[in-house]
């Protein structure tokens, strides 16, 4: 095996992790998780079962991290704890010479982040972020749209998310309840709007938003209660301290509505908020000079449409006409059963998945292996996650912010707490 991993973090999102290497390892035998690492030793156990019982080697478990990234036989580890530890792993990691994937959001704060970013450069060492909806087929064929100019001139996008978690700790993990670790659905759900939109529109430069604690009394759901289609990932995680039916006490932000202005000059209204009881509502367009775009949910498979100036629509496989010479990329392809023009498509959530994470892990590889930058690399993650940020640091101030301000850290007064309370 040429490249050598290890995993931190066996919960949830530590498991569907494992099932994407599960999936790298069907087109991409030169890699090896050979070890892997949680505070809790029989997680770990149940986290990794799948790799053992599919007949590949079985990776050492470490119930430090610190002890694995000091064992010798590791190019890389992948960060998939809780947010507030994304930093302190990924500096240790890069500086015991390791190349680093971390989960999204990259930092706890834009203060972690900044100190990522110097890690980085001074270690000279790959840093990707692990950002899933940007590798959906769809949303590429979306960016292929809007980069043939198909809609003309960008004036505005809409992305509305209305949902009601009934009260409940969103994915039953008491620390997306914390504003201290980064929790609350604007930026822990929030920063995969972020990405997408600079994704799809480029960059952004203010933000103008009221934001909300609307509940902040919660309750300690089973997933199978507030996200059944991925119980089976996170059955067998832990909540240490507290119980099913518990009352969790939310201090995140839990609601934002934000205007977004980009470079372009394009407008963009986000909506994010998990306390919607009785509406659910789903918004996702993008309309220019020649009509509108209408996504569809990341990770569905379900195709997207368009809606011209004239009135005509285009949806499905017939949007692929639009743009003739478009090709999804190689590794995308590779891990969609050789297509290369993809207008819809029907898996199993948890299929799709494991081959977004894989493509993650690819890219990554190949960025180390080749010396190059990965698609979501520190710039991306700094920008998704500061776009996120001003949100809920324009709803504290009451005043519309220039993003640059809150990634440069002269912005920060909601997270100046944190990064006190965190010691960065």
């Amino acid at each position: 095996m040429s490249f050598r991993m290890g995993l931190i973090g066996c919960g949830g999102m530590g498991r569907r992790h494992i099932s994407g290497y599960l999936k790298l390892r069907m087109h991409y035998n030169d890699v090896e998780l050979i070890s892997v690492c949680d505070v809790h030793k029989d997680v770990a156990d149940a986290a990794i079962k799948p790799i053992y019982e599919s007949g590949l080697n079985k990776p050492k478990i470490y119930s430090n991290y610190s002890d694995l990234i000091a064992s010798d036989n590791l190019d890389g580890v992948a960060i998939v704890t809780s947010t507030p530890m994304h930093h302190k792993i990924a500096i240790e990691a890069m500086n015991s010479g390791l190349h680093v994937i971390t989960e999204k959001p990259m930092g706890l704060t834009m203060k972690a982040c900044r100190l990522m970013e110097e890690s980085v450069k001074s270690n000279n060492k790959i840093l990707a972020v692990a950002e899933n909806y940007r590798r959906d087929p769809i949303n590429r064929l979306s960016k292929a749209i809007l980069d043939e100019g198909i809609l003309g001139d960008l004036y505005f996008t809409l992305d509305i998310g209305l949902v009601s978690s009934a009260s409940a700790v969103m994915h039953s993990t008491v620390w997306r309840a914390k504003k201290n670790q980064a929790g609350g659905v604007v930026l822990d759900a929030g920063v995969h709007n972020a990405d997408m939109l600079l994704y799809l529109m480029g960059p952004a430069e203010t933000v103008y938003a009221e934001t909300g604690v609307f509940e902040s009394k919660r309750k300690l759901l089973s997933m199978n209660d507030v996200a059944p289609r991925l119980a089976g990932m996170y059955g067998h995680r832990r909540e240490p301290g507290f119980d099913i039916g518990d009352e969790v006490i939310q201090d995140a932000v839990d609601t934002g509505f934000a205007l977004i202005r980009f470079e372009s000059g394009a407008i963009g209204q986000l909506v994010i908020t998990d306390v919607s009881h009785g509406q659910n509502t789903s918004i996702s367009n993008i309309t220019g000079s020649n009509g509108t775009l209408f996504r569809s949910r990341s990770r569905s498979g379900e195709p997207i449409k368009i809606v011209l100036k004239n009135g005509e629509e285009i949806s499905g496989d017939k949007i692929l006409e639009l743009i003739p010479d478009f090709s999804l990329d190689e590794l995308t392809i590779k891990l969609w059963d050789g297509y290369n023009r993809i207008g819809s498509y029907d898996l199993d959530f948890l299929e799709t998945d494991s081959r977004i994470l894989a493509y993650e892990y690819l890219d990554w590889i190949r960025a180390i292996e080749k010396g190059i930058y990965p698609e979501v690399g520190v710039l991306e993650g700094k920008n998704a996650l500061g776009l996120a940020y001003s949100i809920v640091e324009s709803g504290i101030s009451k005043t519309k912010v220039k993003i640059s301000d809150v990634i440069s850290g002269k912005i920060n007064s909601y997270q100046k707490d944190i990064d006190i309370s965190e010691g960065i």
